[in-house]
């Protein structure tokens, strides 16, 4: 099976090669994708006070063919070859990168030892049919319901970390997706994911539609054991962008996402009782409210300003930022993890300094405690498609050692060349 897994792999990705190599002008198909190299220094006190290093080659092939005027077919393959100090120190690292998946298994860690680890994983595969006001897709794509930048507590499918910076795309879900649309800003929508369990399983149905220059939707559904009802909106506060997103979880079924499970502390697995059940802990809560809003503005400068601010109602002040951080690249990650915290804020500003020099810095504190997290950055265009990053991230709280100190520091180097 795992060969077979690489000979699927490297087959479409020759494939993808040899087509877009015949392109043309009136090709029905179309390649797209990207080339990045990253090196990571990165410091932790809970890495042993030393220095890390890490490199991670990045590739991907987005293709897509359009054998109608009404049917297209989508294909993206993520390819990433780890080499580095957290391959060769981190027990277990291999299931972290090959976690990432959904109902099926599209993924597979093709070199695997102690010092080189190659990913290969197709994280997009769907078929879309559209017809006059209808939209159909079917497949592992991305269900993006959020508006906000930092927290998107509307992304019942795909929730995403603000940390996990260099995958752009984001995670997607093996879903069926239906969409009626009403109008230029309107749309019925229902969507459901594959899943073999409530732990996973998301089904709900959203509705948009434009009122006095707002764009508000509404939704509601099952997710992960919840009932959840939501509502979100982007619109303008005079020449300032203001957008919002608020949902309401009520637990119907007891799952990892609602409940806390024993679990072994060696190997994170859950602790089960002699039936095979697992052995609950406590509810994590009766209800949830998770609510977000932004502020956002552009000056004729070119400077950009957002801030925002997330309420988690079952948040505790007791939380760790780094933890969280972490936590969040693992495939049992959902709306619920956006921050262990009751309130999170939210501070970002980018600026155009020349045509080819782009920064900014984004602030994370969180109110009531003494975490904190900065993240500056800086993007250098070298050549045409060819863009040259520096990004750091840098998080900040109460560490082992009881005091107040760096959690972590990282820099990051990032060469990206688009085709």
């Amino acid at each position: 099976m795992r060969y077979a897994k690489l000979l699927l792999m490297l087959t479409l990705w020759a494939g993808s090669i040899l087509i877009a190599s015949g392109q043309d002008k009136e090709s029905k198909w179309a390649l797209r994708g990207y080339l990045k190299n990253m090196s990571t220094l990165s410091w932790s006190p809970y890495l042993g006070d030393t220095l890390w290093f890490d490199n991670l080659v990045h590739n991907r092939l987005n293709l897509t063919w359009y054998p109608t005027d009404n049917l297209t077919a989508v294909l993206e393959v993520r390819n990433r070859l780890l080499t580095g100090a957290t391959v060769k120190n981190i027990p277990n690292y291999n299931e972290f990168v090959d976690s990432n998946n959904d109902f099926f298994d599209l993924s597979w860690n093709a070199i695997d030892n102690e010092n080189v680890l190659l990913n290969l994983m197709i994280d997009r595969l769907y078929v879309q049919w559209a017809k006059d006001d209808w939209e159909v897709k079917l497949g592992r794509q991305r269900i993006n319901w959020g508006i906000n930048l930092a927290w998107n507590p509307n992304d019942l499918f795909n929730a995403y970390s603000y940390f996990d910076f260099d995958y752009e795309e984001r995670p997607g879900s093996d879903a069926l997706r239906l969409t009626y649309y009403t109008g230029v800003a309107g749309s019925m929508e229902v969507a459901a994911k594959l899943a073999d369990s409530y732990d996973t399983w998301v089904a709900a149905a959203m509705y948009k539609f434009n009122k006095k220059s707002y764009d508000i939707q509404l939704l509601g559904g099952m997710a992960q054991g919840d009932l959840a009802l939501g509502s979100g909106w982007a619109g303008s506060l005079g020449q300032a962008g203001f957008k919002g997103e608020v949902t309401y979880f009520i637990p119907i079924v007891e799952t990892p996402a609602n409940t806390n499970y024993l679990r072994n502390p060696l190997t994170g697995d859950y602790v089960l009782d002699s039936n095979g059940q697992r052995i609950k802990e406590s509810a994590r809560y009766s209800t949830l409210l998770l609510a977000a809003i932004s502020v956002d503005y552009s000056f004729q400068n070119s400077l950009y300003l957002n801030g925002s601010i997330m309420y988690n109602s079952a948040g505790s002040y007791d939380g760790n930022i780094l933890a969280a951080a972490i936590g969040q690249r693992y495939s049992e990650f959902t709306v619920r993890d956006l921050s262990p915290y009751p309130w999170s804020a939210f501070v970002q500003a980018n600026y155009q300094f020349t045509p080819l020099l782009y920064g900014g810095l984004a602030l994370m504190p969180f109110p009531g405690t003494n975490s904190f997290f900065v993240n500056p950055y800086l993007t250098y265009s070298l050549v045409q498609n060819l863009d040259l990053d520096l990004v750091g991230q840098f998080f900040w709280g109460d560490n082992q050692r009881g005091s107040y100190d760096a959690l972590s520091k990282a820099l990051y180097i990032r060469l990206k060349w688009s085709f």
